[in-house]
């Protein structure tokens, strides 16, 4: 490939993935900031290989190193999980009443608080299918595991939110 090929390549592969990787490695870690810096990382590493790589498992790939990329940093510094608040949405809490929102954010937290909770893979395509809406045969492309894999992990995830959130209401 050229030099403006690969950069045109390289920009639109970019523009169509980053998001995508950017919110599963913030699923894993729940740091926007480290996700944005892993995410790079990510591509910095599509781009080092971009003459070895085939084009039907891109997608894979990427979502792979960002795994990699991930494991890599957490094995080095232990990582927080800190969710934001992006859960509720903030439509019109003026009209409502005060009692009802501290109801709201008391739930809030203790749903932030049992999702953090999870096991790691429950957790991330919980989170993949819930905040990305993604189904569960992209859950498993994107993850490079089968959909009945998938399927577990949120039945397993949804369990124990439940079990969790029982337990605290």
């Amino acid at each position: 490939m050229s030099e403006i090929k690969d950069k045109t390549w390289f920009e639109e592969i970019f523009d169509k993935h980053y998001e995508a990787v950017r919110n599963y490695l913030y699923y894993m870690c729940g740091d926007m900031k480290l996700s944005e810096d892993l995410g790079q990382d990510v591509f910095l590493t599509l781009w080092e290989n971009k003459n070895k790589l085939r084009e039907e498992t891109l997608r894979a790939f990427l979502f792979t190193i960002a795994r990699n990329r991930y494991f890599k940093h957490h094995r080095r510094k232990s990582v927080n999980l800190k969710f934001s608040n992006s859960l509720i949405g903030s439509e019109d809490k003026e009209y409502e009443s005060p009692e009802y929102l501290v109801q709201v954010k008391e739930f809030d937290e203790k749903l932030q608080n049992a999702i953090s909770k999870l096991p790691e893979r429950s957790r991330t395509i919980f989170l993949m299918n819930r905040l990305d809406d993604l189904s569960y045969r992209q859950i498993s492309e994107n993850l490079n595991i089968s959909v009945k894999a998938v399927e577990k992990q949120m039945t397993k995830a949804i369990r124990l939110l439940h079990d969790s959130l029982d337990r605290r209401l």
